[in-house]
């Protein structure tokens, strides 16, 4: 036998010999007709012992089950907001970066085919005629859609404002 199950058989023969009957079984004994057998409430594990004996997620209705698995949601909502908002302004930024980008960069080829008009070169310059339009493939309408969201969410995502770019 695998020593992993045999640390979950011990821990659920400890919970058998230390804890206490639950006074609302978990859904797995009340279906199953067992006695839930879990150690105290204050205690930092609320599965019981049949739960860690077959592997399974002890789903229990009672008000302290409940509340710790709505307050460790809560943390796991809250740190995912948190990640996308930072994820969601660097995107802006650079967004902002690479478009001042690509106004220098046309302002430079203006003054390029300037200086070669001056210098008896005939140069024709049209957006139109620009290579690197044809290089904007790769993104599936659903991304440039959400881009496109993103871009219109600039004057009403709260975090965007501070960010210093």
């Amino acid at each position: 036998m695998p020593s992993s199950r045999q640390e979950v058989l011990r821990l659920a023969l400890e919970i058998q010999r230390n804890g206490s009957e639950s006074p609302i079984p978990c859904d797995r004994c009340l279906a199953g007709n067992l006695k839930c057998i879990a150690m105290p409430e204050n205690s930092s594990r609320l599965k019981c012992s049949e739960c860690v004996r077959a592997g399974k997620p002890c789903v229990n209705m009672s008000w302290v089950s409940l509340d710790k698995t709505r307050e460790e949601y809560q943390k796991k909502v809250d740190e995912d907001k948190k990640l996308l908002a930072e994820v969601i302004a660097r995107l802006l930024k650079n967004k902002k970066i690479l478009k001042q980008a690509e106004e220098r960069a046309k302002k430079k080829a203006w003054c390029l085919a300037n200086e070669l008009r001056e210098a008896g070169e005939e140069v024709d310059v049209a957006e139109d005629d620009c290579p690197a339009a044809d290089a904007l493939v790769g993104f599936s309408p659903a991304v440039w859609s959400t881009l496109a969201c993103l871009d219109d969410m600039v004057g009403v995502v709260p975090f965007a404002e501070g960010s210093g770019s």
